[in-house]
């Protein structure tokens, strides 16, 4: 399916994982943070896939990935159906918004920087200001009148408002499924990672100024419709119904889910995770598509604009991270399954090379020696210093049973 970015290094370790994975006994694979789900597709179909994520975003691509009935939507009707109902909504918005929309139209093809740069925070100004108004009088307007002027150019805030208007009518008047109406807010949150004003994740937008100018403008001109329409064509599940009909998706706290899990009803072979490693809560890398999915209105605060409420991991906390990882490891060792953990040697988690084995040592037969992957880790924009490090990422592997190779033959 069309792919989004990569948080983190799951994708480049997905070959080691998989490569992990066919040395143990059938059984289902557990990802308790799945993300974007670069593990777990990794993995399928050889296996049974689990997973698990506390952000909505995650769950509904899962589900797609992992449950869906069909194999892919509709894509040309599905299209069809959600512009017969857009049109509206974007008509509307920009007869609310003209003065604003002739103006943009106009400045991206001409004018000099100081115009450029004055006329995005004005977006930003006049549609926040005018939030109450435009929310009164229409019931699709979340991205107009909180990310125009920021992440997305005005006119592009209103194709994914009526994006969105369309693909509920849709569904609401009975032309889609609710398979895909999932599929058509996924191609929507592609659609946005595509013409956003941001480095990669959506931790902040990029302050127009005159060293990064030609390049907000060329995000500008990209249109929301077509990313979405090259989307949803390239939309697809994972494996066959009937492989996905055994599949499971949970959603919530890691450690809280694996706790939770009713073992009689089942058992992973392998439990997988891939925790956070810094002290940055990685919600605010996925906040836009995580409103996008809710659709839900929410106060957005700070330069990142980000959600009031959004979850925050104690993994990312260096006062919990440690029991964390004792609750997480307990729970893992209760369910019989092996677990396989990602973490860098130089996380949160001090000392991690000793300590993790040793938590490990308290609840696994069989606790294998750190398979040690030189790496380049992202600082996700640099805002700590360099855009990339040089570190150790470490995969922890710990069994109930000996694997049937030796770990050091898959370094």
């Amino acid at each position: 399916m069309a792919s989004f970015t990569y948080m983190g290094t799951k994708k480049s370790l997905a070959r080691t994982i998989s490569a992990l994975c066919e040395e143990h006994e059938p059984g289902p694979f557990l990802d308790l943070f799945s993300g974007i789900s670069a593990a777990g597709a990794s993995v399928a179909p050889s296996r049974q896939i689990w997973c698990n994520d506390a952000q909505v975003f995650s769950r509904t691509l899962t589900e797609a990935l992992f449950l869906s009935s069909d194999d892919r939507p509709r894509a040309e009707f599905v299209a069809k159906a959600v512009q017969r109902f857009s049109d509206k909504n974007q008509n509307a918005l920009m007869k609310a918004n003209k003065n604003l929309v002739d103006e943009e139209h106009r400045l991206l093809g001409e004018g000099t920087f100081e115009d450029q740069i004055l006329l995005q925070a004005r977006l930003r100004d006049e549609t926040h200001g005018r939030q109450v108004e435009l929310e009164r009088g229409h019931s699709h307007c979340l991205f107009t009148t909180r990310y125009a002027g920021s992440y997305l150019g005005l006119v592009q805030a209103i194709q994914i408002d009526s994006i969105r208007y369309g693909t509920d009518l849709a569904l609401e008047v009975g032309l889609i499924s609710s398979e895909e109406h999932r599929w058509a807010m996924l191609a929507m949150c592609r659609s946005i990672a595509r013409i956003s004003n941001s480095t990669g994740h959506f931790a902040q937008y990029l302050t127009p100024s005159r060293s990064n100018i030609d390049r907000v403008l060329a995000k500008r001109r990209h249109c929301a419709w077509a990313y979405w329409l090259e989307s949803l064509n390239e939309m697809h599940a994972i494996g066959d119904a009937k492989w996905r009909s055994a599949n499971r998706v949970f959603h919530g706290d890691a450690v809280d889910v694996l706790e939770g899990i009713n073992w009689d009803q089942g058992r992973p072979a392998i439990v997988y995770a891939d925790p956070p490693y810094t002290n940055d809560q990685y919600s605010r890398y996925y906040h836009l598509f995580e409103t996008a999915i809710l659709y839900d209105y929410p106060a957005a605060n700070g330069k990142g604009l980000y959600r009031e409420g959004r979850f925050r991991s104690s993994f990312s906390l260096s006062r919990d991270v440690e029991r964390s990882f004792e609750r997480m490891i307990s729970a893992a060792g209760r369910s019989g399954a092996s677990l396989m953990v990602s973490y860098p040697s130089n996380g949160l988690l001090p000392h991690s090379l000793q300590k993790i084995p040793e938590m490990m040592a308290e609840h696994f037969k069989i606790v294998l020696d750190p398979l040690i992957i030189p790496h380049r880790h992202s600082t996700l924009g640099g805002s700590k210093g360099r855009e990339k490090e040089d570190v150790e990422e470490c995969i922890f592997l710990a069994t109930q049973k000996p694997l049937s190779i030796p770990f050091r033959q898959l370094e």
